[in-house]
């Protein structure tokens, strides 16, 4: 079985509508996920909301319940970096929490829950077969980097840069794009061992007001584009497993 995680209804739509004999499921706490089937494989698709607690709740009960051995996290990004641009396509390398600070009883460094790695690393050899697969299904272009999780949503990128060059200096470089859910789904998928693959369409660029006024359509026209990358890499492990 594997899981398609997004954030929104709208995120997780296109995947819905593909979807063999979908059933709704009602988890604890009364969050809903739809169970059935999706590119030949037992599937699980579910909005978390805009929330990195509720992310990592249901990611939690996803994966206690169906056991998903690989999660792919879809949807949208916000880029703070003039290299990535609307309309890319972009695969997390690395995950940071953006406003977690327990740094005052020096128990961990900005952005780590003590007792947890300071950031959650991608799985390479899965990240490069996605932007393999990206670059043979489509012409958009195909970035990775380090992607910034947070509570609140910003159209500007004056306090994301901020919090980066404060906390992140270190990693400033390859940090490129903003979200409100991943590290929640990445940490949890780490602590239970289960593959994750993050390809998200980049919706804007902070700071350009012009892209504000399509941004959410921007989004999600790149969730078929993202379903055929998620086809193919599913293929290719099914004929892997077959040799």
């Amino acid at each position: 079985m594997i899981a398609i995680i997004g954030t929104t209804s709208d995120d997780i739509l296109y995947f819905k509508a593909k979807m063999g004999n979908p059933k709704e499921v009602t988890l604890t706490g009364g969050f809903k996920v739809y169970q059935g089937s999706i590119f030949r494989e037992d599937c699980i698709v579910a909005a978390t909301g805009p929330s990195l607690v509720d992310a990592g709740i249901i990611m939690t009960l996803i994966i206690e319940k169906f056991d998903p051995y690989m999660v792919f996290n879809v949807g949208s990004v916000y880029s703070f970096s003039d290299e990535l641009r609307q309309g890319d396509l972009f695969i997390a390398d690395r995950y940071f929490y953006a406003d977690i600070d327990f740094t005052d009883n020096k128990e961990a460094v900005y952005g780590q829950i003590p007792g947890r790695d300071p950031f959650f690393v991608a799985d390479n050899l899965i990240n490069d077969r996605a932007e393999k697969n990206a670059y043979l299904m489509t012409t958009r272009y195909v970035q990775r980097g380090f992607l910034l999780s947070g509570s609140s949503f910003y159209f500007m990128p004056n306090k994301v840069s901020t919090i980066v060059q404060n906390h992140f200096l270190v990693q400033e470089e390859n940090m490129r794009a903003y979200d409100n859910t991943s590290a929640a789904i990445a940490m949890v998928c780490h602590l239970n061992n289960t593959a994750l693959l993050t390809i998200k369409g980049v919706a804007m660029q902070m700071g350009k007001e012009r892209e504000r006024i399509n941004y959410i359509r921007t989004g999600l026209e790149m969730m078929p584009t993202i379903g055929k990358i998620i086809t193919r890499i599913l293929v290719a492990r099914t004929e892997d497993v077959n040799e």
